[in-house]
Order: structure tokens, then C-alpha cells, then sequence
């Protein structure tokens, strides 16, 4: 714990030392908000995953034989942001699991071949424009799942799943119309073989074909581009000298959105006891709420959070739930201005209330915990009703001890996008 307190501080201190340079947007110019309104813009949309099936063993006459399976098709919806002027797209797609298409090979009675939520990065060497089609390449960060069940299993709750977390490479190219983007790619993953328990005590080899593909359908919007007449210019400079004449600058907010929990490290207890979850990657949907106050002098938010999250673990008749519950504070320091992408980073405390039930025991716990957040604002001037807010969080070693070994908890929590709203400022303006 000192250690990671040690690395907090050093981080802090950084962030501090980075805001003497930070540029202020005391007062905005015609040049300024051309270019900050164009650095970035909002996309959503739909996509089509199409994965290229894979092979697996099945135990028959207790004899592993092989067995391949087929594709799986996944319909997505997807959110996200293009930066830097259109060579850089960040975005977060959520699978519609009841929409997917997956056929069932002869011996098995269910067969699940499962991608998770999906964070990925695009960089385009030519910058996106209407009427242009441009290459890609990336990288992105999902959960993918795998399950089977041979025909005929009397297993109470079934059979326990194998999860990872993958980076796989991205390429493709990209149409874009006056609304919309429209991509075409292809995925390889290089992390495609595992060992997959099929009995409490006996496991299959499992490749995953290394190649899928994608085609994305995105309408992308300029929300800010009414800042750049001129008119909108000598507005703006009113509005910021308005606001701060009655000291509304600084201003009490309060922030909501969808964020994720991805797992960071295996669990020992489960390794120790549950040989068969050990390989489950526990992933999770989770509201991100927030309220607290920001300081324009210092350029800082001080700030109260509440997130929750559960999981579950099933198979081979055990089952296992677990549940967190975390309030607390945090202080975040940004730590420059460019063109409205303005980063930032500090510490967290929080008090945690961590549960977990096994096979009908429970077991829990109360405990503080440290942190550390940061992330980025899309913040073009600091006049605005509201601004959006990506946000990481993490919390080292947190954990529930079972029996003497630790039920992991240290999730890296991922928000892409929290809307955040000012109090009180549009009031200021009239």
C-alpha cells in the first residue's frame, strides 16, 4: 500500500508541475474556436461482428475427439468520438446478445462463442473528410467468452465459461458521406488458443479462428460548429466575462453515464478452491454517478462518486455472486488545455463494501481504498451548460479474503463517455 501511495503522490505532484504550462481560455479568438470547434466530433451508430468459427474437443467414450464449430454473427451499437481532426477515432461498442447468430455443431446441446464490450482506437495516417475513403489501422480491448455443453450434461447450472481479455490487431478502410461513415475491416487476434474445463476435472483445447470481421455503419456529428461565426465569437467573450463577474466560473456539477469493469488480475481463492472460474473474466455494466464542485482558479474538480457492480460465477452445481458497492471522493487535477482536449489525474478514496456469496455462504467486508482517476474533458471554453468527460479509474489490490485467499476486485473501471452538467451557470447568463 505505501508503494502504491508513493506512485499516487509522484503523480499528483506531475500534474501540477504540467498545469504551470497549461494554457487558459481566458478569452477566445475567431483562430481558437475554428480550430478547437474541428478537433473533435461526436459518431454513433450500428455495427455487424462477424467471427470465423474455430474448433474444440469434445469427451466422447472418454476419448477427447475434435470438433469445429461455425461463425457467429453479433449485431453492435456503438458510440464514440473522432479526434485530432480526423485522424484519430476512440469508441465503445456494446453487442445486442439476444440478436446473436450462432449455430450449434451435432454433440453439443449449447455452445456459446461470445465478444464483450469493445473499446477500441483508430488512427487514419490521412485525416478523415467528406467524400473520401481512408485507411486504418488500431487496436481494441474486449472480454471474449467461450462455452460449451456435450449433449445429454445433468449439470444443475451447467457448465463454467473461459474468458480472457483480448487486444487484437485492427485494419480496414473508411467511406465518408456528408452524415456518415461507413468501415470496413478485419480483426486478428493473436491470443486465440486456451484450455477450456468441459468436466470439474478435465479440460479441452480450444482455438478460435485468429481473423474476424466488421462493417460499421456511423453518423457523425459537428455539434460545435456554430461556435465558429463570428458572432458566436464576441458571444462567448460576453458570456465568459458575465460569468465571471458573479464568480460562476467555479461551479458545483454533477456527472452520469454507463462505465465498465474489467478485471486486472485472477483471483487466488479461485484458483485455490474453483480450479474450473479461475480462467472466467469477470467483466461488468455499471453506473458512473457523480457530484461535486469545480475551481476555475486552480483548474480542478473536488468531487463525490458512487459506483456499483456484480458478477457471477456458475457451472459444475457451484455458484458464486459477488457484489461491490463504492463511495467516496476524489480530486482531479487537469493538467493542460489543447485546443478543448484537456486531460487530467489525481487520487481517490473511497469506502468499499465488498460481498460475495458462495454456493449460499456469505462473506463480506468494509474497507477504504486508495486510488487513482484520470482521464480527459472535450472542453472547447469553460462558458459551457455542459461538457463530456471520459474517465478510468483504478484501485490496486482491492480484494475480499475467503478462507485466507483473495476474491479480487481491482477492476479497471473505463468510462467513455459521462455527460457532466454545471449548476447554476445558464441561470448566469440568462
Amino acid at each position: 500500500m505505501k508503494k502504491h501511495l508513493k506512485t499516487l503522490l509522484c503523480l499528483l505532484l506531475l500534474s501540477y508541475a504540467f498545469s504551470l504550462a497549461a494554457q487558459q481560455d481566458s478569452a477566445y479568438t475567431q483562430e481558437y474556436l475554428d480550430r478547437s470547434t474541428r478537433f473533435a466530433w461526436l459518431t454513433y451508430g450500428g455495427d455487424l461482428n462477424y467471427l470465423t468459427g474455430g474448433n474444440t474437443q469434445l469427451l466422447r467414450e472418454g476419448k477427447l475427439q475434435p470438433l469445429d464449430f461455425g461463425s457467429t454473427f453479433m449485431p453492435r451499437l456503438t458510440i464514440g468520438g473522432v479526434h485530432f481532426w480526423g485522424h484519430a477515432d476512440f469508441y465503445v461498442s456494446f453487442p445486442l446478445s439476444f440478436l446473436t447468430l450462432q449455430n450449434t455443431p451435432s454433440g453439443l446441446q449449447d455452445l456459446e462463442v461470445y465478444q464483450g464490450v469493445e473499446t477500441g482506437m483508430r488512427i487514419y495516417p490521412l485525416r478523415l473528410r467528406p467524400q473520401t475513403v481512408r485507411p486504418f489501422v488500431g487496436i481494441s480491448f474486449r472480454r471474449i467468452r467461450f462455452a460449451q455443453e456435450a449433449q445429454g450434461s445433468e449439470y444443475r447450472n451447467g457448465v463454467p465459461g473461459y474468458g480472457r481479455f483480448i487486444h487484437p490487431l485492427q485494419f480496414g478502410l473508411t467511406y465518408t458521406s456528408d452524415h456518415w461513415h461507413i468501415s470496413a475491416s478485419g480483426y486478428y487476434n493473436h491470443q486465440n488458443r486456451f484450455r477450456h474445463f468441459i468436466t470439474p476435472t478435465q479440460q479441452a483445447e480450444v482455438e478460435l479462428n485468429p481473423l474476424s470481421f466488421n462493417l460499421s455503419f456511423l453518423r457523425y456529428v459537428d455539434s460545435d460548429r456554430s461556435m465558429r461565426h463570428p458572432r458566436a465569437v464576441a458571444y462567448l467573450n460576453r458570456t465568459y466575462e458575465l460569468l465571471k463577474q458573479n464568480d460562476a466560473l467555479s461551479s458545483w456539477f454533477f456527472g452520469i453515464g454507463p462505465s465498465s469493469a474489467l478485471q486486472m488480475s485472477y483471483s487466488p481463492y479461485l484458483r485455490e478452491y474453483f480450479p474450473y472460474f479461475y480462467d472466467e473474466y469477470s467483466a461488468s455494466i455499471l453506473p458512473d454517478l457523480s457530484f461535486g464542485r469545480y475551481f476555475y482558479g486552480p483548474d480542478m474538480n473536488l468531487n463525490l462518486t458512487y459506483r456499483t457492480y456484480g458478477d457471477r460465477y456458475e457451472g459444475f452445481g457451484s455458484e458464486i455472486r459477488t457484489r461491490r458497492h463504492s463511495v467516496g471522493v476524489e480530486s482531479v487535477k487537469f493538467l493542460f488545455n489543447y485546443l478543448g482536449f484537456v486531460p487530467y489525474v489525481g487520487p481517490a478514496v473511497t469506502y468499499e463494501h465488498l460481498r460475495a456469496s458462495v454456493n449460499g455462504t456469505d462473506y463480506s467486508a468494509n474497507k477504504l481504498a486508495l486510488g487513482i482517476t484520470f482521464g480527459w474533458d472535450i472542453r472547447v471554453t469553460q462558458t459551457g451548460n455542459g461538457l463530456l468527460r471520459t474517465n478510468l479509474r483504478y484501485f490496486p489490490n482491492l480484494h475480499l479474503d475467503i478462507e485466507g485467499q483473495p476474491l479480487m476486485f481491482d477492476h479497471l473501471e473505463f468510462n467513455f463517455i459521462q455527460w457532466v452538467q454545471f449548476i447554476g451557470r445558464k441561470r448566469v447568463k440568462g
